[in-house]
């Protein structure tokens, strides 16, 4: 109970944090700050306001600099929350979106002794008990952690990535906060602008892979197989002896970053076979393994003599299934083609509608999209135009594409972008064709591994095995009369309408018939008191049954229904 306590007042500690930057920027009006202490702590007294001269700051700049820059001041959690929403404009405004792709990451690096105690806690001993040399300046610094050059005993140049101390309780900290209060940001305003249950739930998954650096270690390690007969192609060796969740060893990269080369590259025919080889280290593990580096920005890529290229960073991969890459490569060749209706087709199938489509419409605006993404083009397909038109165009017409695809999308047009300071004349598509000619052509090709065939025939023969039982079920099941089956009759509206009509006629009619005999008969017999010499209660029923006669009759006659 006490830990509860101690933990719900660091969190209301937090939210006071978070509601006075929030504040700061002038976007106060968002939440509703009252319903928010009181859901929380019950009382008001003391939160923090917004001092003016600050707001008067902020207020001067546009309200999307003034998210970006709020995002910063919040610190590593909401950075990184920042960061994925830049790369999601299905779940916020696409304007916001941008402006949040500038982001900066870099922030004061942490000290000697923080390091060296985050070693120790992390490899038992301290680093110059565990390397041969070990650099406390960092090397970079960015809000999830820092590296660090050193070396092994036996000579090998490595770098060290160390987290920042405690920023897993930081980061829990902060999702427990947005978890708290998911509720009640999804009845504010916030949820006008982007689809709040999702953003958090997105986003909790993605921090917290990305806190693991044993999971960024087997990323890497994957990558590193798939370039392995591609010399042109290095990403560094892990040291897994050395590394933990929250210390990460690899090889030390040599060379230099586009900024330095870029010019040269651009003059030298190497420009245009080096800018070709990275779009391929981008695509190539994609179509192989199902994976992509997901942040190719400049600072993730390294350049080596002899037009040799380094990734590093895997941080962020994404993973796809086979039926997603079978499309991808569908759409490379149909964009190709200049293919309109296969594009809309694929478009459909890549996500989930979630409103009926109308076809047409579709097929018109993904026909206008490509034309344009031509002829702006000279005649070759810019692709982070398309990707960027193919995001517009989900969007407008309903279409929820999955996470990865805005991510791919993101890796793809930041590839296209490097790509072309290298050979502005590059085209993507061309590149891509190949690897995608390729990957179809093999899912065409029947595999005869016996470990292929093997588990194949052991899939086939359990669901062969399981047959007779299924079906004993089945009819156990019809036995007990536990079966039922439902038949949905559509497009019989108007004979339902026409069934009705005739059995309220029929009825009345039966009525009026019921009514006219039954008045003979108390006529003849003279019931009752008498008009005229006939029985009162006779006449009446009569002019009853006449009245509803005539109403049936003139009803019918109304609405054309008399033969």
């Amino acid at each position: 109970m006490l830990k509860k306590l101690i933990k719900r007042c660091r969190n209301l500690w937090r939210l006071r944090e978070i509601l006075q930057v929030v504040a700061k920027y002038g976007f106060s009006y968002v939440v509703n700050r009252k319903k928010l202490v009181q859901a929380y702590a019950g009382s008001v007294q003391g939160w923090p306001q917004a001092s003016c001269k600050p707001l008067q700051a902020a207020l001067s700049r546009s309200p999307l600099v003034r998210v970006r820059l709020m995002f910063e001041e919040l610190g590593p959690a909401f950075i990184k929350l920042g960061q994925l929403l830049s790369t999601r404009p299905d779940l916020i405004p696409k304007d916001l979106a941008k402006e949040l792709s500038r982001l900066q990451d870099a922030v004061p690096p942490f000290g000697a002794a923080e390091a060296r105690e985050q070693v120790e806690k992390e490899l038992g001993a301290p680093p110059e008990k565990i390397f041969a040399e070990f650099d406390y300046k960092p090397l970079a610094s960015a809000s999830i952690g820092q590296v660090h050059r050193a070396r092994l005993a036996d000579g090998t140049e490595v770098v060290v990535k160390i987290q920042r101390p405690g920023l897993k309780a930081v980061i829990e900290r902060d999702l427990a906060v947005l978890e708290d209060f998911k509720g009640l940001l999804k009845r504010s305003l916030l949820n006008k602008v982007c689809d709040v249950d999702e953003v958090i739930t997105t986003f909790s998954r993605q921090i917290r892979k990305e806190l693991d650096f044993t999971v960024e270690a087997l990323c890497q390690e994957c990558f590193r197989e798939v370039y392995a007969s591609h010399p042109d192609l290095v990403v560094p060796r892990v040291y897994w002896q050395y590394t933990t969740t929250e210390v990460l060893t690899m090889d030390y990269i040599s060379g230099v970053k586009i900024d330095a080369c870029e010019n040269w590259y651009r003059r030298s025919p190497g420009g245009k076979r080096v800018a070709r080889l990275f779009l391929s280290a981008l695509v190539l593990p994609f179509f192989e393994e199902g994976i992509f580096h997901g942040d190719p920005h400049p600072g993730n890529v390294v350049f080596q003599p002899g037009e040799r290229i380094a990734l590093i960073d895997f941080g962020i991969v994404g993973k796809l299934d086979n039926d997603f890459r079978f499309q991808i490569a569908q759409l490379m060749l149909a964009v190709e083609e200049r293919d309109a209706a296969k594009v809309a087709e694929l478009t459909v199938k890549l996500g989930i509608a979630t409103r009926p489509i109308d076809s047409a419409k579709l097929y018109e605006d993904v026909s206008d999209m490509l034309d344009k993404t031509y002829r702006l083009n000279n005649g070759s397909i810019n692709l982070g135009h398309l990707i960027n038109g193919m995001i517009d165009i989900s969007l407008e017409h309903g279409v929820k594409m999955p996470g990865s695809f805005f991510t791919l999308g993101k890796a793809i047009v930041t590839g296209e972008g490097l790509a072309k300071r290298l050979d502005p004349e590059i085209n993507v598509v061309e590149v891509v064709k190949p690897l995608a000619l390729e990957y179809l052509k093999g899912k065409l090709e029947p595999d005869f591994r016996p470990e292929n065939v093997f588990r194949r025939t052991t899939e086939m023969l359990q669901t062969v095995s399981a047959l007779p039982k299924d079906l004993a079920k089945i009819a156990g099941n019809l036995a007990k009369g536990e079966l039922s089956i439902v038949f949905v009759h559509r497009g019989l509206e108007n004979l339902y309408s026409m069934l009705d009509i005739v059995s309220t006629r029929l009825a009345v009619s039966l009525v009026v018939g019921a009514g006219i005999a039954g008045s003979a008969i108390l006529l003849a017999l003279e019931v009752g008191p008498k008009i005229n010499g006939y029985s009162s209660l006779g006449m009446a029923g009569f002019s009853i049954s006449s009245l509803l006669g005539l109403w049936m009759v003139w009803g019918m006659l109304r609405h054309g229904r008399l033969k």
